[in-house]
């Protein structure tokens, strides 16, 4: 075997490995995004109403109160949503453990690259671009205000007033956030696990741009979040109902309505 066969062969070797590393992450996407295997499911029922509010109930509550003679009133918005958990199976549970986990970073994948249009073409986009961007500003928001809640007491505890332990856990906070797009670098990312882990937070939002089929919640593993919607104004329902969900409040300055 000559010399040069050999340098051949080792340049081919690390040139070709690391690709194929990639290739396998990005083969890994669709399931690493919707696990085809059987899970507990439990559906709920989010309305919103003209005004805006939103109500939130678990099927049997709504069909107790059809059943009582609940009638929706017109102009109202209804999306049945299906939570599933891969964790514990148990939906809410993986939900709440999720959200709740303390993590080093955070990334709100916000979809399709196509969703970049929203600010310059809004038309061109296949979807509704104010609800698009409403469900990722409120995903953001959300998960953002949890997120911060650990170095608020963290700074409280080395001896911080409160005005400055806010003011920390805000800059700790954004340091720590990202925002992609479900580019061949993300879909490998989520693929390998090296986002969505128990370290790093990722939060994937997918709608009709991205060719959602249903309507639904998704804990596929610790440290990732899937919300799918068969229109962008389900997404924006979606992120209510884990708010619901999780019983959390906004304060007063900041509040999204729910009921239910």
């Amino acid at each position: 075997m000559s010399r040069k066969f050999l340098v051949a062969l080792v340049l081919a070797v690390l040139i070709l490995s690391p690709i194929g590393y990639l290739l396998y992450g990005y083969s890994k996407y669709d399931v690493s995004v919707n696990p085809d295997k059987p899970a507990p499911e439990h559906t709920y029922i989010v309305l919103r109403f003209p005004s805006g509010q939103y109500a939130v109930f678990t099927l049997p509550q709504y069909v107790n109160l059809t059943m009582r003679g609940f009638r929706i009133p017109e102009g109202t918005k209804g999306y049945a949503i299906n939570v599933t958990g891969y964790i514990t199976g148990i939906p809410e549970v993986d939900v709440n453990m999720t959200m709740n986990a303390p993590y080093q970073r955070f990334t709100i994948v916000l979809g399709d690259p196509s969703v970049k249009v929203c600010s310059s073409n809004p038309e061109e986009f296949t979807g509704s671009c104010s609800d698009r961007t409403a469900a990722v500003a409120e995903m953001s928001a959300f998960t953002a205000t949890l997120f911060k809640r650990y170095y608020y007491v963290e700074a409280l505890k080395n001896g911080m007033d409160e005005a400055s332990a806010r003011q920390y856990a805000y800059e700790e906070t954004m340091k720590r956030h990202d925002t992609r797009y479900l580019s061949f670098m993300t879909k490998t990312s989520l693929g390998l696990g090296r986002i969505g882990n128990k370290d790093h937070l990722a939060v994937v939002l997918l709608g009709p741009a991205e060719g959602a089929e249903v309507n639904r919640v998704i804990v596929p593993r610790p440290g990732l979040i899937v919300l799918e919607g068969k229109s962008d104004g389900a997404l924006r329902a979606e992120v209510v109902l884990i708010e619901k969900i999780m019983q959390f409040k906004w304060p007063t300055e900041n509040q999204t309505t729910t009921s239910g």
